[in-house]
């Protein structure tokens, strides 16, 4: 981390309060991977959150930075390593965290809750969690189907969009990915399903990524491939009360043409 200490003590002057109960420098400034165009992140833990939603995350330029001020419940950040969903990014993120003020200790001994933190309990709900967003999908399925038909090309951009990020969502909860950097979520994810799968190239053409996939049509049938594939990818976890609905959107996409 390369912010001076009268920088850090600057910040904290501006920032600090009987509610604050620590304060961590996260994002790539405590990775040492910043640049000209990084912001500042900082967790600020406090005991009691601002009034105003607006306050509780917020943007300022000081000192030539744009400095990121997020305030939150030291015991909600505890919860959420219980939680997969909120576990895969608040993990590697409070392992990563630079503690620069730490009133009563409880921000070390939340980072090394972290540090040692044990994913297994978690796989089931994660799994469950994947089952779900496959189910849930199936109406995404239905509107890209549906714009397909039609013509419709902004139904099929806005189904398309939900499905692929509900999807990239389940497969990073349910493989456990650690989510190190928002900027790296993509990658993670490609690079554990693996580069060269079908997956990831219908991922890529639904996501508009790669060159031939400008038109919404294209774009709409890689959703479908995509959606079949994750189908298929998580069938085991798939529970009986929800079979003839997935079953059903398979068959409708097949029907179609597009299987």
């Amino acid at each position: 981390m390369t912010l001076s200490d009268s920088f850090i003590q600057s910040i904290l002057e501006k920032i600090d309060s009987p509610d604050v109960v620590g304060v961590g420098v996260v994002g790539s400034y405590a990775r040492g991977q910043e640049s000209k165009y990084s912001d500042v992140d900082l967790d600020i833990f406090v005991g009691r959150l601002p009034e105003s939603e607006y306050d509780r995350y917020t943007l300022r330029y000081w000192d030539g930075k744009l400095i990121s001020l997020k305030y939150t419940l030291l015991d909600d950040e505890r919860a959420a390593l219980t939680n997969p969903r909120r576990a895969i990014w608040a993990a590697p993120g409070l392992r990563g965290m630079k503690i620069v003020l730490d009133k009563d200790g409880s921000l070390s001994a939340l980072q090394k809750a972290a540090q040692e933190f044990d994913w297994s309990p978690l796989q089931p709900e994660a799994d469950e969690f994947a089952a779900e967003q496959v189910v849930g999908c199936a109406e995404e399925v239905h509107k890209i189907l549906n714009g397909l038909a039609r013509g419709h090309e902004s139904t099929v951009l806005y189904a398309t969009w939900g499905l692929v990020r509900n999807v990239l969502e389940a497969v990073a909860v349910q493989r456990s990915i650690m989510i190190v950097s928002e900027n790296r979520y993509f990658d993670l994810i490609q690079d554990s399903v693996g580069r060269d799968s079908k997956w990831t190239r219908a991922f890529r053409m639904a996501w508009g990524l790669d060159a031939n996939s400008s038109q919404y049509q294209t774009r709409g049938a890689a959703a479908l491939t995509l959606y079949r594939l994750t189908a298929a990818m998580f069938d085991g976890l798939i529970p009986e009360k929800h079979r003839e609905v997935v079953n059903t959107t398979l068959l409708l996409i097949k029907e179609a043409g597009y299987a």
